[in-house]
């Protein structure tokens, strides 16, 4: 009886398009299911993205292994500016330890050359045993933790009244990426591919920008991305001057008024594990921590 010839393809894409999407989001599933772990693959950003390409830039962001027009692996990079790539990936359970996955990552590590990334992440769940033994196999070496943190207690006491959030508009463009750069060292996602961001573009993408203001000046911002059900902050901070006055846990809790006021009351966010003054201010405003996903520093080698 003659052995099955498998149909293998690899895709390398700039985007991914609805069709990749679900397909991605249905393997997504099965490995966090199986694994019991957090992956951060960028889906929706990456989905909705605006496209405002640089003229004749064509980067590969999304590599994809078919096994009989069945996806059994992804890897993904997610380039959030300062010349640095995030990397992460997966791979169904039943095709694991059969090199496909590293396949996909030379692959990946060789564009990542090729664009000269000062910096590689690699991501992965900190229970995630594959995940941590193939970082291990090919000399990742640590750096940092982040935390996946959920509310799961919305009832405060009343906060400064003084504070006002109201939606970005373009004009406010330029204080946003300026505000990104001080807080965030440009690792906010404006991608390095699109050279302007206009925030009335958000809306249609589920997604608002609220400037902090006090007595009418601005002294933060804070990034809403919203789904049927649920809610995810980011991009969220306070100017230095302005630190330290309860401000940021008062422009918070109005963010979380706003979101429940729409009828959302799943809300979640990510912090750097490092950072335990927003870690300690999150945990005021009633967030726990849910899961952990580590980073590991990458040197490509060729």
């Amino acid at each position: 009886m003659s052995e099955k010839i498998l149909n293998e393809v690899i895709c390398l894409k700039q985007y991914i398009n609805g069709k990749d999407y679900e397909e991605i989001s249905e393997l997504e599933k099965i490995c966090s299911l199986e694994d019991k772990v957090n992956l951060k693959l960028e889906l929706d950003y990456k989905l909705n993205i605006v496209r405002k390409s640089r003229a004749g830039l064509k980067n590969i962001n999304e590599f994809l292994y078919y096994v009989d027009d069945i996806l059994v692996s992804y890897i993904g990079i997610s380039s959030f500016g300062n010349n640095m790539g995030e990397v992460n990936g997966l791979t169904h359970p039943a095709w694991r330890r059969k090199g496909i996955f590293k396949k996909l990552f030379n692959l990946a590590m060789e564009e990542c050359g090729k664009r000269n990334f000062e910096k590689i992440l690699l991501l992965t769940d900190n229970n995630s045993n594959s995940g941590i033994e193939f970082i291990k196999s090919i000399n990742g070496s640590y750096e940092f933790s982040e935390f996946r943190m959920k509310q799961i207690n919305n009832e405060f006491e009343d906060m400064i009244n003084s504070i006002n959030l109201r939606r970005a508009k373009n004009q406010d463009s330029k204080e946003i990426q300026r505000q990104n750069a001080m807080f965030f060292n440009d690792k906010e996602p404006i991608d390095v591919e699109y050279e302007e961001y206009f925030p009335e573009d958000e809306e249609r993408l589920n997604e608002i920008t609220y400037m902090i203001e006090l007595n009418g000046e601005i002294i933060g911002k804070i990034k809403v991305d919203y789904s049927e059900t649920s809610a995810f902050i980011c991009g969220f901070g306070i100017i230095p001057t302005f630190r330290g006055k309860g401000y940021g846990k008062a422009s918070l809790m109005e963010t979380i008024s706003l979101i429940t006021k729409k009828g959302i009351h799943e809300i979640e966010l990510d912090v750097e594990g490092k950072n335990s003054t927003a870690l300690n201010l999150y945990k005021a405003c009633g967030f726990k921590e849910k899961s952990t996903m580590n980073y590991y520093k990458y040197r490509v080698r060729f």
